[in-house]
């Protein structure tokens, strides 16, 4: 909140008069309103009816597999049963609000089972290897109800709205009678209230946040901005600070993008700063790992990206104000922060320790925008990959990375796989060098590189580290990589994280992470980088890609079919894992962009 600001406060009393259960097709919403004080507050309903065919229980790998005809999506919570799921997502105005859900169902029908159906244990850590998430008993009846919804306030097409994603359930497992139990047909009526929008006039589309020795060049790139028609303002962290008022720095940051949305439009915000610098915020996971608590923090710039939550309030991520900010409680007793996770503005940051690794940036961007449409290296794809996890059962990161060829099926790909017997140092720099448009990595990661394993074996290959990307010479020929890994992006690296490599390092230094040197190097590297903050997961079947690390890259590159700004992709990849996945607070929050949002991929 701004200092000095005056609230304006209005408060509106509404009487809502709620229909009767009608329901109709999903095509079609039923309107009533109701008039106080000469307002019009619309009552709108959205009425789904579904039907569906008799499930088929199929048995693989000795477990049940239960299917219905023409729904190829799946329920995924960990120890839960694997269970087709129904989802349809409905755009609302921002601030709407869910008054009333009405729900029925036909006529249940009841499957004995002969075997135990199949469960889903979740993904694994990419470091060790380990289940993301003690297994726990089966709860009695799963799920609990015939559908489940959620909502989020975020931002699509440059336009701050409400997100509802419906989930329906036809089919629930009865774990003590070892039976499902299933419907043909459900009925729901959202009966809700829609938000009130204002009208904000889109002064600037790009805000930049620096420390006041960074202006300069920050006015070199604002100049570069505006003469492509994406008008740009810049705010110091001293105008901020002083301004602003907030819990701590991060929350001043946030509360002037907020400002900054509600009266100039902003939709990207480009932070630049090492976090000594610029801060990012720390989030809390708490949870009880084989009879042992185990707590971690995030480092997430994902929090200056959720602004609001569904009801188009702010979102603090510290919603019982202790301090503690994002806290999660898994197998522990405790209080979870209500987190939106909804990104409502496109975020980057450029993690610059010095004027001259930002000038080095902005001449990169300048360059690329410039230059990249015209080159032929742009419409080239690197894959690397190897067997992330052996003896599982499929080759982790050739299989993710296939996947992101068959995605980007216009781009010329080359692959650097274990079963090919190419990957290596020599040849992942000589690639490198050569140019791309993308590059996707899938293996494992650690704060100053990669390596993977050989299919079928423990042994490290395709080590790459950041003195190898020291000598990179690509020059403005920049592909915009996402590490499908661990630790890449981890922007609080330093000597005690070499010393648990076991690097004798007797003083206190910080160190660029792998993915961050990438960007800031001259003459050569990448433009943007994507990568985890701390150990990330993934989970990769034969059956396909379900959730974490890769996951979240192939839905990066999916996005480019509907965009080529760089933050709009990145946002499209979080909403649609949201969508897809759920609330992976950790994923979600740990992978952050090193790169400039408004940046159009391939350039003008």
């Amino acid at each position: 909140m701004k200092k000095h600001s005056i609230e304006k406060l209005m408060v509106i009393t509404v009487f809502s008069l709620f229909m009767a259960l009608n329901l109709i097709t999903p095509a079609v919403a039923i309107v009533k309103t109701s008039t106080v004080n000469s307002y019009v507050t619309p009552i709108k309903h959205i009425c789904v009816d579904k039907k569906f065919d008799k499930p088929l229980v199929k048995n693989v790998n000795s477990r049940l597999h239960v299917e219905i005809r023409n729904i190829n999506t799946y329920a995924k919570e960990v120890n839960k049963p694997v269970l087709p799921v129904y989802r349809k997502t409905y755009i609302l105005p921002r601030g709407s609000k869910i008054l009333d859900i009405k729900c029925k169902h036909s006529q249940i029908h009841r499957i004995k089972l002969s075997e135990k159906i199949d469960i889903y244990k979740g993904g694994k850590w990419i470091k060790t290897g380990e289940d993301v998430f003690p297994l726990e008993e089966d709860t009695p009846v799963y799920p609990k109800n015939w559908f489940n919804y959620k909502v989020g306030g975020m931002i699509k097409e440059g336009k701050r709205v409400t997100i509802l994603t419906l989930e329906l359930y036809p089919i629930r497992y009865n774990s003590k009678e070892e039976s499902i139990e299933y419907v043909n047909e459900i009925k729901i009526d959202f009966i809700y209230k829609e938000g009130r929008t204002k009208n904000i006039v889109s002064n600037y589309d790009l805000l930049i946040v620096c420390p006041s020795r960074f202006i300069s060049y920050a006015q070199k790139l604002a100049k570069h901005k505006n003469s492509l028609n994406i008008k740009t303002k810049i705010l110091s962290l001293k105008e901020i600070y002083s301004d602003y008022t907030g819990y701590d720095n991060a929350e001043k940051i946030k509360e002037a993008i907020r400002e900054e949305i509600e009266e100039d439009g902003i939709k990207y915000v480009l932070l630049i700063g090492s976090i000594d610098k610029l801060p990012t915020r720390e989030t809390w996971i708490i949870q009880k790992w084989r009879d042992r608590y185990w707590n971690a923090t995030i480092l997430s710039d994902l929090y200056y990206a959720d602004i609001y939550d569904a009801n188009g309030s702010f979102c603090s991520w510290d919603s019982n104000g202790n301090g503690k900010y994002g806290e999660r409680f898994y197998g522990v007793n405790g209080v979870n922060d209500t987190v939106d996770l909804y990104p409502d503005v496109y975020v980057g940051r450029l993690a610059c320790k010095n004027v001259f690794e930002f000038k080095t940036i902005v001449d990169k961007i300048i360059n690329y925008e410039k230059k990249a449409k015209n080159g032929n290296w742009f419409k080239r794809l690197l894959v690397i990959g190897g067997d992330t996890f052996p003896g599982w059962g499929v080759v982790e990161g050739e299989f993710a990375t296939e996947e992101t060829i068959q995605i980007l099926s216009d781009f010329t790909p080359t692959k650097l796989w274990a079963s090919s017997g190419n990957l290596n140092a020599l040849n992942i720099q000589k690639e490198f060098n050569k140019g791309y448009g993308f590059v996707h990595y899938s293996g494992h990661g650690f704060e100053y590189g990669f390596a993977t394993h050989p299919i079928g074996s423990d042994e490290w290959i395709g080590n790459y580290y950041t003195p190898y990307a020291a000598a990179l010479l690509n020059g403005y020929k920049l592909p915009v990589m996402f590490f499908d890994a661990c630790l890449t992006a981890k922007l609080d690296f330093n000597s005690s994280d070499l010393r648990g490599y076991g690097i004798p390092i007797p003083f206190d230094i910080t160190f660029p992470c792998f993915a961050w040197f990438l960007v800031k190097k001259p003459m050569g590297g990448a433009i943007a980088t994507i990568g985890a903050t701390r150990v990330a997961f993934t989970h990769v079947s034969s059956t396909g890609v379900h959730a974490g690390a890769s996951r979240l890259a192939l839905d990066f590159f999916s996005s480019y079919h509907n965009t080529t700004m760089l933050g709009e992709m990145f946002a499209e990849a979080q909403i649609s894992y949201l969508k897809n996945v759920g609330r992976d607070y950790y994923t979600l929050e740990e992978f952050i962009l090193l790169g400039d949002p408004s940046l159009k991929v391939g350039g003008y």
